[in-house]
């Protein structure tokens, strides 16, 4: 495969990631409440993992299974940090716009960078530094805080940090365990693992008289759009790409989640907005940009 349709296919995986918003809380409105949501897109995507899998399988002889029984049980319950993931940014769904809860999300950039600092104990670059200035600031236009105020829902504020939070636990599961076994088997596991979770923590909210038809309506487009097309995808693209490259294609989830938002659920936009969003995804290239750079002077010294 060429690096042209690589990047294509990293972008499409990307794209993906920023039509769950939109999806969930057209799923609100069909009288969905937490638990259905995040337990059918859970269920489904672990169905449509499995039988992609299961599909591999019998139709090449040369497809193997690349995990034990130990990793299996490690990457199940691995899967509690997508389902904690899911369950506050789905909540805050209920108290914010569509465009604002993926706002916050995105704040797993800097959390992240300074977890790492703590972690690692050690300063933060200059580059860095600046990088977070950059993002901060394209936060607050992009939500509108220097025109309107502060006036975003408490709640809603805290479960979109919480969901900032658990977005970086999970990207650190991701990155650290298991990390032998094929993509999207791994995928498969973590998310049977996390349906196991989810129905249990909502098996109570499961049983109410929305009917099982607009489960599977909302239910599979969040599962292939959040659990199926991103991992496939990316276990496709990145290889070829690099994850340099894959991380700045990757942040197309929050303009199309602000289009997704203003096309489909009809919440207010602006030209400031917008520019906000341009800062943050500026923010997490250069990093990004920094890196390859550095990377490409150690090859050529």
């Amino acid at each position: 495969m060429n690096k042209k349709l690589s990047v294509l296919i990293v972008l499409l995986g990307g794209m993906s990631f920023g039509v769950l918003s939109t999806i969930v809380k057209k799923s609100y409105d069909a009288g969905m409440n937490l638990g259905q949501v995040s337990v059918s897109q859970a269920l489904f995507g672990a169905l449509l993992l499995w039988g992609f899998i299961l599909f591999k399988k019998f139709s090449d002889k040369n497809y193997k299974m690349e995990f034990t029984r130990k990793e299996a049980i490690t990457l199940m319950i691995s899967g509690i940090s997508t389902a904690c993931t899911s369950i506050v940014y789905y909540k805050s769904l209920q108290y914010l716009s569509a465009s604002m809860a993926i706002l916050l999300l995105f704040q797993f950039t800097w959390i992240g960078n300074i977890v790492e600092c703590v972690i690692e104990r050690k300063m933060m670059e200059s580059k860095k530094i600046i990088a977070l200035i950059i993002l901060v600031l394209g936060t607050l236009l992009a939500s509108n805080v220097m025109i309107d105020g502060f006036n975003i829902n408490p709640i809603g504020l805290m479960f979109g940090f919480l969901s900032a939070i658990c977005y970086c636990v999970f990207m650190y599961v991701n990155g650290h365990v298991v990390t032998n076994v094929n993509p999207i088997q791994r995928s498969a596991w973590m998310i049977t693992g996390a349906t196991i979770f989810l129905t249990i923590i909502f098996y109570k909210s499961l049983f109410t008289t929305v009917p099982f038809v607009t489960e599977v309506e909302y239910g599979v487009p969040l599962a292939l759009f959040g659990n199926v097309i991103p991992p496939v995808f990316f276990s496709i693209g990145v290889p070829i790409i690099g994850i340099g490259l894959s991380s700045i294609l990757g942040s197309i989830e929050l303009p199309v989640a602000t289009l997704c938002s203003v096309i489909v659920l009809h919440e207010q936009t602006s030209a400031i907005r917008w520019f906000g969003i341009i800062l943050i995804l500026t923010a997490i290239i250069i990093p990004v940009m920094n890196k390859k750079k550095a990377s490409q002077a150690q090859v050529q010294n």
